[in-house]
């Protein structure tokens, strides 16, 4: 792959995944606005988890922009690499399967490294937060695929070996 097709593809993964978090942003707002499991705060989990294990703790200001860098840098990069090895012969495809690992991945190990349980059933609100947490996902992983997928759909084969 030539630097300019690693470059395309990197700025093409930084859109789609700055789009992505877009999206899961406007709808953690919803639902904090509209007050959806307002005791079950995840994202807050996950960041202060890990923030103590690598035993630190940073400025507010840094700690909101932890999605932005992860959604919108590195899983984004990570889904550029992957693309070709995703399931799906559609973005959309794509968007769903991603969204489907995703979802297990979180219930099954980073609900768990947190305390919540096996797909949060320990945050004593019965199955609410695992379904919010695969809405929550593929808002971001559906987003960040179907951006991707279009802004690769006039790259020429061997730029697409990313």
């Amino acid at each position: 792959m030539t630097p300019t097709a690693v470059a395309r593809t990197l700025r093409d993964a930084l859109i789609a995944g700055l789009c992505g978090t877009v999206a899961q942003l406007a709808l953690r707002a919803a639902r904090k606005a509209l007050g959806v499991l307002p005791d079950f705060q995840p994202y807050d989990d996950m960041q202060r988890e890990l923030l103590h294990g690598v035993g630190t703790s940073l400025p507010s200001a840094l700690q909101a922009l932890l999605p932005l860098i992860s959604g919108a840098l590195i899983w984004s990069s990570i889904f550029a690499w992957a693309y070709r090895w995703i399931p799906g012969r559609t973005a959309l495809r794509k968007g769903l399967a991603v969204s489907g690992f995703a979802w297990l991945l979180t219930g099954l190990v980073l609900f768990p490294a947190i305390g919540k349980g096996v797909f949060a059933r320990d945050a004593g609100q019965g199955g609410w937060p695992a379904l919010m947490m695969l809405v929550m996902l593929s808002s971001y992983c559906i987003t960040l695929s179907l951006v991707y997928g279009w802004l690769r759909r006039d790259r020429q084969p061997e730029d697409l070996t990313s």
